[in-house]
């Protein structure tokens, strides 16, 4: 079952394939240079370069658990001088949590692209972790502007 949802702010599309229509919902938002986070994968780079090409795009692959401050500072550092436009966050909650993060900085829209079930995606709530605290609150700047859910990117996780 394929399905578009609307509302103000927010857009969800789901189905088979929709990940393609990635870079067609990149440019509905105005967008044409965003910075791609994920975790390390040589796979996620393949994939991401056949829906975003030819869009000058970068991949950030250094996401990590529970989105501690120094990797928040860290991507904001590799984003210097660099022109990126939105944020699109590949994978589970570690690259949705950094691209929040990120949004809550830079005020760029985040365009989510989950490959797991954590729901992060969903909501405006983003958390930083530093010194082994993790701070969380609630902020409509980290609330992805669009979100694709392609079932094809979860065939390979566990039924459980």
């Amino acid at each position: 079952m394929d399905f578009l949802f609307t509302m103000p702010e927010k857009r969800v599309l789901f189905g088979g394939g929709v990940f393609f229509r990635l870079k067609d919902e990149i440019e509905r938002l105005g967008c044409a240079a965003p910075l791609v986070l994920s975790t390390p994968s040589r796979r996620s780079g393949e994939k991401i370069e056949s829906a975003l090409l030819p869009l000058k795009y970068e991949l950030y692959d250094r996401a990590r658990m529970h989105v501690p401050a120094e990797s928040v500072e860290g991507t904001l550092a590799f984003m210097e001088g660099r022109s990126f436009d939105c944020l699109v966050a590949f994978g589970g909650g570690s690259s949705i949590g950094l691209a929040k993060a990120l949004a809550l900085r830079t005020g760029l829209p985040v365009i989510a692209v989950p490959t797991t079930y954590a729901g992060s995606e969903m909501t405006p709530i983003w958390g930083i972790t530093e010194g082994g605290v993790k701070t969380t609150g609630r902020d409509d700047r980290a609330l992805p502007k669009v979100v694709l859910y392609d079932p094809e990117l979860y065939a390979s996780l566990p039924a459980s």
